[in-house]
């Protein structure tokens, strides 16, 4: 483990500055008329990229959540919780 030195507020900042990524396979998912129905007159090719760029994207996500759940704790120094004080 190693120390980055990066504040809380540092990192809200990263997250909340990561714009949400547009995958195909929700945005062709959100042309449907109703919800929980799925396109059917899509040509194959679209449907095999959307389907491959979501199994990616879950792929990296998993990556992510494992290198996340490695890292050291940030300490909340300024913030105090009533509720859990011993």
């Amino acid at each position: 483990m190693f120390n980055t030195g990066m504040s809380v507020d540092i990192l809200r900042d990263c997250l909340v500055a990561a714009a949400p990524l547009d995958l195909l396979g929700m945005r062709l998912l959100q042309t449907c008329p109703q919800p929980g129905l799925y396109p059917t007159d899509l040509p194959r090719e679209t449907l095999k990229e959307a389907v491959s760029e979501i199994v990616d994207y879950t792929g990296r996500c998993t990556a992510v959540a494992r290198r996340l759940s490695h890292l050291a704790p940030i300490p909340l120094t300024t913030t105090e919780i009533l509720e859990f004080g011993l």
